[in-house]
C-alpha cells in the first residue's frame, strides 16, 4: 500500500475574480467617505481667518489638492475592478491574468486611498500653528508722564499692568490716558 498525498486543489479564478469585485465594491463605498472629508476639510479650513505663515498656506494647498487627486484616481482603480468595463482587449486575458489585474488595481487603489488620507491629516494640521492670538497681546499704554508699549498681562482689579523690556508697569486704571492693541511695539 502506498501512501496517497491529498489532490491539490487550484484556486477557482471565476470565484476569486467574484471575491475580489466584492471587495473592491466596498473598498469603493469608503473612498467615497475618504472624498467627503476631504471635500468638509477643505471647507472647514476655510472659513475661520487665516494668520499662518504664506508658506504653510501654500504646502497646504497642495497637500489638498494632492490629497484630492490621490483619492480620485484611488476611486477611478478601485472602480474599475468593481464594476470592470469589458471591451475586445479583456477578452483575450484569461481568468487568471484577469484576477491578477483586478487584485493589482484593487490593491493600488487601497494603497492611493490611505495616502490621500495621510496628506489630508498633514493639510489639516497646519490649523494647529500658533497663530497671533497665542502670542502675547501686545498695547501701546499711554498715561500723562508717558507711553509704553509690550505685552498686556493679566492685572488686578483696578489697575493695567504691561511687561516691556523685562520690566513690569502697574497703572492705576484712572492714569490710562489710552490704551490700544498694536502689532507690533517700534523701537525709539
Amino acid at each position: 500500500m502506498t501512501a496517497s498525498s491529498p489532490p491539490v486543489v487550484a484556486a477557482d479564478p471565476p470565484s476569486d475574480l467574484a471575491e475580489l469585485r466584492t471587495s473592491a465594491r466596498g473598498w469603493h463605498g469608503v473612498q467615497l467617505a475618504v472624498l467627503g472629508f476631504i471635500g468638509l476639510c477643505g471647507a472647514i479650513n476655510s472659513v475661520g481667518s487665516n494668520e499662518n505663515p504664506r508658506w504653510l498656506e501654500l504646502l497646504a494647498g497642495v497637500l489638498v489638492l494632492t490629497s484630492l487627486g490621490l483619492a480620485c484616481v484611488a476611486t477611478v482603480l478601485v472602480a474599475g475592478a468593481a464594476w470592470p468595463v469589458h471591451g475586445a482587449s479583456q477578452a483575450a486575458h484569461s481568468a487568471e491574468q484577469e484576477v491578477h489585474r483586478t487584485g493589482q488595481r484593487l490593491r493600488s487603489g487601497i494603497v492611493l486611498t490611505f495616502l490621500a488620507v495621510v496628506a489630508i491629516a498633514a493639510a489639516t494640521g497646519s490649523s494647529w500653528w500658533p497663530s497671533s492670538g497665542d502670542r502675547d497681546h501686545l498695547v501701546q499704554l499711554s498715561t500723562a508722564d508717558g507711553s509704553v508699549c509690550g505685552a498686556l498681562l493679566e492685572s488686578t482689579t483696578g489697575t493695567v499692568t504691561v511687561e516691556a523690556d523685562g520690566r513690569r508697569f502697574v497703572v492705576p486704571s484712572g492714569d490710562v490716558v489710552s490704551l490700544r492693541p498694536t502689532e507690533v511695539c517700534g523701537s525709539g
